[in-house]
């Protein structure tokens, strides 16, 4: 009786540590490839922003959906989300 409390305990600690580093990586921006952005992206920099370039793109990938970080060359920042569609503008 003791052994199977043990193993139930492990287990159960086991999913809740699996858990919480699925969290952790789920709501994390990554660094990617300018490239990678979708053209809706790189499109709607291009005709609003013609005089600056992407200084870095992230990406993050929460649980329900993907989102866009862009930074720009002239210290913008701008935000879509998974289709390309601009949701928040920081100067």
């Amino acid at each position: 009786m003791k052994k199977s409390k043990i193993i139930l305990a492990s287990i159960v600690g086991l999913m809740i540590a699996g858990a919480a580093i699925t969290i952790d990586i789920v709501g994390e921006d990554r660094i990617i490839p300018v490239e990678s952005l979708p053209a809706a992206v790189k499109t709607y920099v291009q005709n609003n922003f013609p005089n600056s370039n992407i200084a870095y793109a992230k990406k993050e990938n929460e649980i329900i959906r993907t989102k866009y970080k862009v930074g720009l060359s002239d210290g913008f920042e701008l935000e879509f989300d998974g289709n390309g569609m601009l949701t928040d503008f920081d100067d």
